[in-house]
């Protein structure tokens, strides 16, 4: 028998699972990380700090729970949050259902953000708890039906109810879907809303471009800031994951601030201006 031919199949044999995203960024991603031999961490630079499993897992189940709210793929779903990991869990999670996540500009005005969800027919938020107030008013003004809210905040859901398991057993594994969901960029001027999707065929060559040209690997830490594009920021981070890279977040405005905020985190990424290597 030939021993580099047996060898070869034994090293298929050997790889782990889905070595690349299926159906979105983070499909299958946290049967990855249980097989994986690092300990990567996604964490903030305000103090939030959780392993990389427990991210992944709480994608696929708020996923699953969306699903069982009614939300359905090809649904756009508005983000209101920082930078940070509740941002990421947000946005992975939209597009783990096959759904279309919006993430809106925190700098936006109102009548700009209203403008927006109605224009792509919104109908549910994902929000941090303390801006959940601004959420409500959105949804009062525009079509949107239903606030999700991390943490508690009056006339929201808790975001913690997506994650309750169902009740009759039964349940959707977005880690099986394939769908070209993406993100959903807008503007808006005096001549209406425009939007942009980058759908997850254009985000997983992106990916595979950035793990490549950054030589990520275990020993990195990744960091994305608020001055990097939603979608290079969610491949970004992505790339990172499916690397065995931790991942930290800060939503400081600026180099400088940027560089205070990170500095102690041991970062060998950086996101902005463009992603690129500065350690290891």
């Amino acid at each position: 028998m030939d021993v580099d031919r047996f060898d070869q199949r034994v090293r298929r044999l050997r790889a782990p699972a889905r070595a690349r995203p299926a159906g979105s960024l983070t499909g299958g991603l946290a049967d990855r990380l249980r097989r994986g031999c690092g300990r990567p961490r996604v964490r903030d630079a305000s103090g939030t700090d959780l392993d990389a499993l427990t991210f992944a897992v709480t994608v696929e189940r708020a996923a699953a729970g969306l699903s069982r709210r009614g939300t359905c793929p090809d649904d756009v779903v508005g983000v209101l949050a920082p930078v940070g990991p509740e941002r990421l869990t947000a946005v992975y999670t939209v597009m783990a259902l096959g759904g279309i996540a919006l993430p809106l500009d925190l700098d936006s005005d109102l009548e700009t953000i209203i403008d927006v969800l109605t224009a792509v027919d919104a109908r549910m938020i994902l929000v941090t708890a303390p801006l959940a107030g601004i959420a409500r008013e959105l949804a009062d003004r525009s079509r949107v039906r239903q606030v999700v809210a991390f943490g508690e905040a009056p006339e929201t859901t808790p975001f913690g109810e997506l994650l309750m398991p169902s009740p009759d057993g039964s349940g959707y594994d977005p880690a099986r879907g394939l769908f070209d969901n993406g993100i959903l960029a807008y503007s808006a001027d005096a001549g209406g809303v425009r939007t942009a999707l980058h759908g997850h065929r254009e985000l997983l060559r992106r990916l595979g471009e950035v793990t490549e040209a950054l030589g990520l690997g275990p020993g990195d830490t990744v960091a994305v800031d608020s001055g990097m594009a939603e979608p290079e920021r969610a491949v970004l981070a992505a790339a990172a994951l499916w690397s065995g890279a931790s991942v930290v977040t800060t939503a400081a405005r600026g180099a400088e601030a940027v560089g205070r905020e990170l500095a102690g985190f041991g970062v060998t990424v950086h996101g902005s201006p463009a992603p690129a290597r500065v350690a290891g």
